[in-house]
């Protein structure tokens, strides 16, 4: 792969579907659009507000193992 494909390459998404499907696991319905709404607002200030240590972490952990599997 490339450097521009790389840049370009989604790491991680939620689809509404996604999380409709875990609103049918977790209560036995999907979401109104609402609700829909809501839970998006929700997960979108979630997941920026822990998203620096979730950064620093799978970097570390990356190099990490990468320096581990070199030494072996």
């Amino acid at each position: 792969m490339d450097n521009k494909q790389n840049e370009d390459r989604i790491i991680f998404s939620i689809t509404a579907e996604d999380l409709q499907q875990e609103a049918i696991r977790c209560l036995g319905r999907r979401l109104t659009d609402e609700e829909l709404d809501i839970a998006t607002k929700c997960i979108d200030g979630g997941l920026s507000t822990g998203i620096d240590t979730v950064f620093k972490t799978a970097i570390e952990e990356a190099v990490l193992k990468k320096s581990i599997a070199y030494h072996l």
